[in-house]
């Protein structure tokens, strides 16, 4: 009897042995045949498994989200480590998923509540999926990446919504804080010495190789995908470390440690030469200023001393820059003191009068397609009848990409959720100070990013665009936060 359990034993474990061989050579062959993208995209979802597991979990799901947030930086490095260029699609599809989740939740009780602001984002998807099927567009392929460029961003509009309450956000400033640090100093590394992965970021990355190199230096780009990139995740923290030292009354300690990272952080700002991010920046700390000033002229003193302070920082620059790096400072004041004379605001005139206002004219309603103008796609056009334009614009690139309908459609989004901010800040008498910070950060980086867009397409900038999207969420929901 003992003899035939072991007989049975061995066949069964046999047969399972034998059941996961067959299973695994399925898989190789079916590999073997797939296009290496797939085989790629396939590779992500393996990694992503076990977020997915976190999300799936209704007790860890708002963590899990706020995780993925604070990690979104990596997503240049992730390429370099992995060699896949869909390496970020474990976030993406990590947060969508959480959205889907709560979404099917929510209809299946009930319990789900759609207000305006939902209603008009949900019409400007529809118009932006309607729209990788217009004529211009070349392939499914630009389409898709076109739509998770620029649109499929905004569903962190609905996490800050419908999945976030207070607690979630205290955790996500947080997270967002202590691993900017990490994510800073090897920005700062990276202007003063070049590692291989640094090159390799470089190669995989879809902006120009051009953007990366101005006066003689490599413009740091951490551990994103350009430049610019930084240079927008920057501005989604500086105002939020701004507001903590001006607001939250931390330890002499963490006060100390803010400042710190404040001043290495506009430092590494101001190394990436990135000027519209610049001004997006300034235009942000005097919205800060103005929120927090409730007596206008203690604003204005404020606003003064402040311009003094970054007068005398620019005086030193200016003394201690040479060569290229002067070269720079100089075309930043010039874009600052008369913008209309500036080199690269006279290109992009040119280009505007030149190429995109005749485009414009030809299809002013319904646009080009969503990917028409999408920052880094233009390969995807390459050898077709189709027609990309370069937006450096961010209101531009909607009209370009949706028409307008879908500019009219974006505009309201934004303009009423700010709208829905301001109103509250000022009209609540008893605000708690956490909410408050909330939204003037929320507010200051809303702004700066909409100045910004006037040189740059903001809202193509992963990750940042994320974080403009989530922050955007707060302001229309401000007056449930509490």
């Amino acid at each position: 009897m003992i003899s035939s359990l072991s007989i049975n034993r061995i066949v069964r474990g046999s047969g399972l042995t034998m059941a996961i061989v067959l299973i695994l050579v399925a898989v190789s062959a079916l590999l073997a045949v797939l296009p290496e993208q797939m085989v790629l995209f396939v590779g992500v979802l393996l990694v992503g498994l076990p977020l997915a597991a976190l999300v799936i979990s209704k007790r860890t799901r708002n963590t899990a989200v706020v995780v993925m947030l604070v990690l979104l930086p990596l997503t240049a490095i992730l390429k370099a480590f992995t060699g896949i260029r869909f390496a970020p699609l474990v976030f993406d599809l990590g947060l969508l998923l959480a959205c889907v989740l709560h979404l099917g939740e929510g209809l299946l009780r009930g319990k789900l509540r759609m207000g305006a602001a939902d209603l008009l984002l949900l019409f400007l998807w529809g118009l932006a999926l309607l729209q990788m099927f217009n004529p211009n567009v070349p392939s499914m392929q630009a389409g898709i990446e076109g739509f998770r460029k620029f649109i499929f961003m905004s569903i962190a509009f609905y996490i800050s919504r419908h999945l976030f309450h207070m607690p979630d956000f205290r955790q996500f400033s947080k997270g967002m804080i202590l691993f900017s640090i990490p994510v800073t100093l090897y920005g700062i590394k990276q202007f003063l010495v070049m590692w291989p992965i640094d090159y390799r970021m470089i190669e995989l990355s879809t902006s120009s190789p051009i953007t990366f190199l101005m006066g003689g230096w490599i413009r740091p780009f951490s551990t994103m995908s350009g430049p610019f990139q930084l240079g927008l995740y920057l501005v989604v923290m500086l105002p939020l470390l701004l507001v903590l030292l001006t607001r939250a009354k931390p330890r002499p300690w963490l006060r100390i440690s803010l400042f710190l990272l404040l001043g290495l952080q506009i430092a590494l700002l101001i190394m990436t030469r990135t000027k519209g991010n610049w001004g997006g920046f300034l235009v942000g700390v005097i919205v800060l200023v103005l929120l927090q000033s409730h007596n206008p002229l203690r604003a204005a003193l404020r606003l003064a001393g402040l311009t003094v302070i970054g007068g005398m920082v620019l005086g030193l620059l200016l003394t201690v820059a040479s060569g290229g790096t002067l070269a720079v400072l100089n075309d930043a004041i010039t874009a600052v003191t008369n913008p209309l004379e500036a080199p690269t605001f006279v290109f992009r005139m040119q280009l505007w009068t030149e190429e995109i206002i005749p485009a414009l004219r030809e299809q002013w309603l319904l646009g080009y397609g969503t990917s028409s103008a999408g920052e880094g796609l233009q390969n995807l056009y390459e050898g077709t009848a189709s027609q990309f334009f370069y937006s450096h614009n961010l209101y531009i690139k909607v009209l370009l990409e949706m028409g307008l309908i879908g500019f009219l459609a974006f505009l309201t989004l934004v303009g009423t959720s700010l709208w829905g901010g301001l109103r509250y800040l000022r009209r609540a008498h008893s605000i708690q100070p956490q909410v408050a910070m909330l939204l003037q950060w929320s507010m200051a980086v809303t702004v700066a990013f909409l100045i910004g867009g006037i040189v740059i397409p903001t809202l193509d900038a992963y990750p940042a665009n994320y974080y403009f999207w989530l922050l955007l969420g707060v302001l229309s929901r401000a007056g449930t936060l509490g």
